[in-house]
């Protein structure tokens, strides 16, 4: 297996290139990586090392060869500015106006039926099947995952749309 890049730990790519290196030895270093993937070695390295930004059709590469499906969600919510916009559609309309304390309370009141949520969800999954007479409940619950999701992204948001909060949270926002 190739050395360990100190300088790409933290890298999505990398760590997902020697997850695949594991299974696979033909992902053990960038050169023969970069074979694999049909990717120049120096841009796999460019890639990993937080350098630029990959393509989206590299990331589909990567994310088929490398096994690992969490690159593509990855990539369209925190890189393509289209699932961006997509991912902040509801929350940009809501941050402008709300402080971080009417947003934590929102979060807070849709967390407090977190316990009712997941004893309907193992009630309806727990036979395997949602039946005709679950679709309502199952839905109610979908909303309630929804809801307690958006308030999530909208703190989040509210975070990475204050300069001084950004800078600090930066590295840990994947909205």
């Amino acid at each position: 297996m190739g050395r360990k890049a100190s300088k790409a730990s933290g890298n999505i790519f990398y760590i997902a290139r020697i997850q695949a290196a594991e299974r696979d030895g033909s992902f053990s270093s960038r050169e023969k990586a970069a074979l694999q993937l049909g990717i120049e070695r120096s841009r796999l390295a460019r890639i990993e090392l937080n350098k630029i930004e990959p393509y989206a059709e590299e990331v589909l590469i990567m994310s088929k060869e490398y096994d690992a499906p969490y690159l593509c969600v990855d990539y369209c919510n925190n890189t393509c500015p289209i699932g961006m916009e997509r991912a902040l559609g509801k929350v940009r309309k809501i941050e402008n106006q709300d402080s971080l304390e009417r947003l934590s309370l929102r979060f807070l009141s849709s967390a407090q039926s977190i316990d009712d949520i997941s004893r309907k969800l193992v009630n309806i999954s727990k036979d395997g099947q949602v039946t005709e007479e679950e679709y309502e409940s199952f839905h109610k619950v979908l909303h309630a995952m929804d809801e307690l999701s958006d308030n999530i992204k909208s703190i989040k948001a509210y975070i990475s749309s204050h300069p001084v909060l950004k800078s600090r949270f930066d590295m840990d926002l994947h909205i």
